[in-house]
């Protein structure tokens, strides 16, 4: 038996209804598509995760984003091509939509609008989402969800003030990464739609993705042209790193998950390659190509290796594992080391846990005596106990030759600190490593947390993810007063998230789910069943929180 088409008669319209109705009676658990020969096995699928999504079939109202912005790059570069679309409809009983990566509507452009009575006429601005666990079945919808061209003629619609319409959707993709983008469909009275309707709609996307790329600086051209470049020479995983983007082909998939993003940056920033430790479990060895940038940014493919040699990698995901293993290289060679660092991330720390026993000098002191401040740290630096010299930067001009000599010709182990930014001090030091901001140190977040609570007082698993969450922009620094005031906050030993600031509280925790989402993403492939299952949810409510967090 053939396989059903698209419905364009009364007779076939009627037939889609009375079998719509029947899936409405059921549970969707029951529902098979194979059930229902006379209905596309994917209208039947789409109308199961509609119910599961809970939408409801006589709904008449449309859901609305209030906080949506519809200032997209997608929106600028295809609304000329709206503009064109606008006119050539002008006498048609059509609309054009365009809708970005959430299936929220960015730019509608209306043709001859149906006569009142016959469509049941909504506000179309934009925010307004034609999601497929908001709207029901619906062309822009299904293809979003699907990630196919879609259409939905008539009765297929899951709600009924929809049945009256055909309605087309395309996915978009940037040709520069080819990330999905948004979705642009056309609608129509479902009596005037053709089969050229679709291949119609699908031309008008490829207009709206050759812009895109048009609209792509000279910059960012010749990283995509270098990636895809590199994709032909080596059969094996590449990855493209820039200052903004993280692109990773079909091979380095398995390999390359969002956490170890962070890690590769810095590789491809320093045009450093070597042996690295992947969050995957995997070793690979990266040679790293760079890729000339205006001035102020940087770009570089990557091409891993998987390496199967058994010898430890010199970078793994543990930035601050690898700050440490340098920084005792250096001290156990006898090189004056320089550390550097946002502020707050806890340099004197590193610098004090190194050196165990030491002498400490404080630059931000020495303006007061310089005379006798430089004089004691000449007698400190000829003899065999370490020095630590903290505050480097705010050594006074005057002083900073003379300091730089009597470290080149110190006989005990030094270990200076400056802040990151400040003013240029690194002479007579032959090694200069950068403390990592808090951050980058996801794997000793939990450990460091505890050490700054002391015993007797744990966090929540809660509370965990709400901290791991967060940039930290003031680090270890910052970190130690959000948990003293939580310490105070809390009613006993146990912290938990409503014991938190209130930034903290809020916006980390939703960005700590927004991140688990992500990596079961990545991890199931973007299967959604498998999602849900692997974070022990429903479907529906996998759906609810991708909409919550825009996750596409």
């Amino acid at each position: 038996m053939a396989a059903p088409s698209v419905p364009r008669t009364s007779a076939e319209w009627a037939r889609v209804r009375e079998a719509k109705l029947d899936v409405l009676s059921r549970d969707p658990f029951a529902v098979d598509p194979a059930d229902y020969p006379e209905v596309r096995r994917e209208v039947v699928t789409s109308w199961r995760r509609s119910m599961l999504a809970g939408v409801d079939p006589a709904a008449r109202e449309y859901v609305f984003d209030a906080d949506f912005r519809p200032r997209t790059r997608l929106a600028a570069v295809a609304q000329p091509i709206m503009d064109r679309l606008s006119d050539e409809i002008a006498d048609l009983g059509s609309w054009g939509f365009l809708a970005d990566r959430a299936c929220r509507l960015l730019t509608v452009v209306v043709g001859d609008f149906p006569e009142a009575g016959r469509v049941h006429r909504q506000n179309l601005r934009p925010g307004l989402s034609f999601a497929e666990e908001l709207m029901g079945t619906n062309g822009l919808g299904c293809a979003h969800e699907t990630q196919q061209a879609f259409m939905i003629s008539g009765t297929e619609h899951f709600r009924t003030d929809t049945e009256i319409i055909t309605t087309t959707g395309v996915i978009l993709r940037d040709p520069f990464t080819r990330r999905y983008v948004g979705t642009l469909g056309a609608h129509c009275l479902r009596e005037y739609s053709t089969t050229a309707l679709l291949p119609l709609v699908a031309e008008i996307g490829r207009s709206i993705e050759a812009q895109l790329l048009a609209s792509r600086t000279d910059g960012e051209r010749e990283f995509f042209d270098a990636f895809s470049a590199a994709q032909r020479r080596h059969r094996g995983p590449v990855v493209g790193v820039s200052s903004r983007l993280c692109v990773v082909s079909t091979r380095a998939r398995a390999l390359v998950h969002e956490a170890d993003e962070e890690l590769l940056r810095r590789l491809a920033e320093k045009s450093r390659g070597g042996r690295v430790r992947l969050s995957s479990g995997v070793t690979v060895t990266i040679d790293v190509e760079p890729v000339p940038q205006p001035r102020g940014e940087f770009a570089a493919v990557l091409a891993l290796r998987p390496d199967t040699s058994g010898e430890p990698a010199w970078v793994s995901g543990d930035p601050m594992g690898d700050f440490r293993r340098q920084l005792s290289r250096a001290l156990a060679e006898g090189h004056p080391v320089l550390l550097t660092g946002e502020r707050g991330s806890g340099k004197r720390y590193q610098a004090r846990m190194a050196l165990r026993e030491y002498t400490e000098f404080d630059g931000a002191l020495a303006h007061l005596d310089p005379v006798r401040w430089l004089r004691s740290l000449d007698a400190a630096l000829r003899g065999r106990k370490p020095v630590l010299l903290g505050h480097l930067g705010d050594v006074p001009p005057e002083l900073r030759v003379a300091v730089a000599e009597l470290i080149g010709g110190a006989s005990c182990r030094v270990v200076a600190t400056v802040r990151e930014g400040g003013t240029s001090v690194d002479e007579g030091f032959p090694v200069v490593l950068a403390v990592p901001p808090l951050r980058e140190r996801r794997s000793e977040f939990a450990a460091l947390c505890a050490s700054l609570l002391g015993e007797g007082v744990t966090l929540t698993p809660g509370a965990a993810a709400a901290l791991a969450a967060s940039d930290w922009p003031g680090n270890v620094r910052e970190l130690r007063q959000v948990l003293a005031t939580a310490r105070i906050r809390a009613a006993g030993p146990l912290i938990d998230v409503h014991d938190l600031p209130v930034r903290e509280a809020l916006d980390e925790v939703r960005a700590a789910e927004r991140r688990v989402l992500l990596a079961a993403l990545r991890e199931t492939g973007g299967d959604r069943a498998a999602t849900a299952a692997r974070l022990g949810i429903s479907r529906a409510t996998l759906y609810r929180r991708l909409k919550r967090y825009e996750v596409r």
